[in-house]
């Protein structure tokens, strides 16, 4: 086959705390590559470096073609993975290395879409814990936040200012910059945006690169109050695909969705997180630039809605990168 000629490297694995997931979601893309009929290897980062099984190698000497950059969280999400690819002429599957470190710092990336008029909570940063006296006023409930890192790592929420400290230090255990983020009740949805040359919803080819959106997902914690860790992995929540919204309200976040992806020059398969408070009102609560690709995982549910293959989806994005 043409593609056994290409060598396709699926990165996994670092050394945050979504190590795992990053594993489960490198075993995913493997497969899918394989579908394909790549030749697929697998490599492992971990605090000794990169590994094929088992053996530590360098990146150089892989003959790599492509790369799909599966490590969730540092540092595959957070720009340094990207800008060593860059410097490597390797091309990947996600963001350059500012679009990365922007999006990755939740605060910063927010801040820059309000002033382009996105919806966002109301929220501060702090690199010490401030007084809670601050937010006394804050409708809560508050949403206490490590500004950099995934999977709700060290995400807290809490419901009276006495609950502050502790939720503080939680975060703190993850980074230690910490976003206090006021609460907003309503429905949380999801949505997946990719670009490509390809139209995937009619099965035909572009004259040109377009953004489009993949499906709405709503999110139900069955077990706790947002979802969290355990909702998103451990089964405690449930996925309806497409969102029970209605139709104006679904073609509003998607028109959201890709506006954001285009005014941030992403790349990839990318996630857009909303809460839809009860006037209607979608707020953007975050920007995912390397989403799960775990059977657990939000992007492959909507995929297989939308009746894609996702190793058709991956083997045509990859090839619009291999030149």
């Amino acid at each position: 086959m043409e593609n056994e000629q290409k060598v396709i490297g699926v990165l996994a694995g670092g050394y945050s705390s979504e190590r795992d997931i990053s594993l489960a979601s490198g075993k995913t893309a493997l497969e899918a590559f394989e579908e394909s009929g790549y030749t697929v290897l697998f490599v492992e980062l971990d605090r000794e470096g990169f590994k094929v099984n088992g053996q530590l190698v360098k990146i150089s000497d892989l003959g790599l073609t492509y790369v799909f950059n599966a490590i969730h969280g540092a540092p595959g999400e957070d720009g340094h993975i990207s800008g060593m690819l860059k410097v490597m002429g390797i091309p990947h599957s996600t963001c350059d290395t500012f679009q990365s470190s922007l999006t990755f710092s939740k605060f910063q990336c927010n801040t820059l879409l309000k002033h382009y008029g996105v919806n966002v909570p109301e929220s501060l940063s702090f690199f010490s814990e401030p007084s809670p006296v601050i937010f006394e006023n804050w409708n809560f409930p508050l949403f206490i936040k490590p500004n950099r890192s995934g999977s709700s790592f060290g995400v807290s929420r809490i419901e009276t200012i006495d609950e502050f400290t502790e939720a503080f230090h939680i975060a703190q255990k993850e980074g230690t910059e910490v976003i206090v983020e006021e609460g907003i009740s309503g429905i949380e949805v999801g949505c997946g945006v990719l670009q490509s040359s390809f139209d995937f919803e009619h099965s035909s080819v572009l004259p040109s690169l377009k953004t489009q959106a993949i499906a709405i997902t709503e999110i139900v914690p069955t077990n706790s109050t947002f979802f969290d860790y355990e909702a998103k992995y451990n089964g405690k929540s449930q996925e309806i695909t497409p969102a029970r919204i209605d139709s104006e309200l679904s073609q509003k976040i998607e028109e959201v969705s890709i506006r954001v992806y285009d005014l941030l020059q992403l790349n990839g398969i990318v996630r857009m997180d909303f809460i839809i408070d009860q006037t209607q009102e979608p707020f953007l609560i975050e920007v995912n630039s390397i989403p799960g690709l775990s059977d657990a995982s939000i992007i492959p549910q909507q995929i297989k809605h939308r009746g894609w293959k996702l190793s058709h989806v991956l083997s045509t994005l990859a090839e619009e990168h291999i030149t």
